[in-house]
């Protein structure tokens, strides 16, 4: 019941590049930290999300992603509430989470943020994703040790086959310690679409543990 389930286009988010189905699409110098990478992105693609400079890394690291993406899931053809999304980390949002731990660890300098605290859990990341693209479908995000292609698989495949998403993104994001890499795709049900759709691989297993 697959057959006409593809994987229509990637992202890799990793060392400094921007990397689109295979080719690099946007390049930094790699002594730049995170914060001045992603800056350089978001103004190079002329992003509007004046929310973008608040966020936490991993939200900005699957927003950057995810908008070389857009084109793939931002249709008069789709609905928001036919796009879902599911995610899949190793660090949760622990970076962040140290963030905040430091605002408090000091009884004599205690400042608590609350800007900090929104992003302390990981699915953070997706909610913005959702806002920036008015994505109403069903959402999910997990954490593992690795990219677990089986289980993201199944899941994805229930969506389609059984919820009637049209489009599901899927992937990793992870971000710790200034150490990130982020891997997303379209997912597409192409069945009964009129459309030409691009075609990187069929939704099967194997092609998501070549992806990822």
């Amino acid at each position: 019941m697959t057959e006409n389930i593809i994987i229509s286009k990637y992202c890799r988010v990793v060392n400094n590049k921007i990397i689109v189905d295979g080719e690099v699409v946007f390049s930094s110098d790699s002594s730049l930290t995170f914060a001045e990478f992603v800056k350089e992105v978001y103004k190079n693609k002329a992003m509007v999300y004046p929310k973008f400079y608040k966020m936490d890394n991993l939200s900005k690291l699957g927003i950057i992603a995810a908008e070389f993406l857009s084109d793939e899931f931002i249709s008069e053809n789709i609905k928001g509430d036919e796009i879902n999304i599911i995610l899949m980390n190793s660090a949760s949002s622990l970076d962040t989470d140290k963030n905040f731990q430091n605002t408090i660890k000091d009884k004599n300098n205690y400042f608590p943020s609350p800007s900090v605290f929104v992003y302390t859990l990981p699915n953070i990341v997706i909610g913005e994703i959702c806002i920036k693209h008015k994505i109403l479908g069903e959402t999910a995000f997990f954490v593992s040790e690795k990219f677990d292609s089986e289980f993201i698989y199944n899941m994805v495949s229930d969506l389609i086959i059984h919820q009637g998403a049209k489009v599901v993104i899927t992937g990793w994001v992870d971000f710790l310690d200034n150490e990130y890499t982020a891997t997303l795709c379209v997912v597409k049900n192409i069945e009964n679409s009129n459309n030409n759709n691009n075609e990187i691989a069929k939704f099967t297993i194997e092609s998501l543990r070549r992806l990822f």
